[in-house]
């Protein structure tokens, strides 16, 4: 049974930098590469700081490229208010 995944995490927007979601992004790929006795879970494609769209569709791609029983997309962002 193939399992893969796609984690992003984005931290550098423009206008409105955030702080953490990177980071979180890699945690959660670490802890989706390996189940808790060490054996492989998912393949799992990185992809932080996403840029372009074509390399969003690149990695879409990717994640459904091969005859995996489970793909999953997994994207991390936060909302941030800004102090009035």
């Amino acid at each position: 049974m193939g399992k893969m995944a796609l984690v992003l995490g984005i931290d550098e927007y423009p206008d409105n930098p955030l702080c953490g979601c990177v980071n979180d992004a890699k945690e959660v790929a670490s802890l989706l590469e390996r189940n808790a006795d060490g054996t492989k879970n998912f393949d799992v494609l990185q992809l932080p700081n996403l840029k372009s769209r074509k390399k969003l569709e690149t990695g879409i791609s990717s994640l459904f490229a091969n005859d995996d029983d489970i793909a999953l997309f997994y994207f991390l962002d936060m909302v941030q208010e800004k102090a009035k």
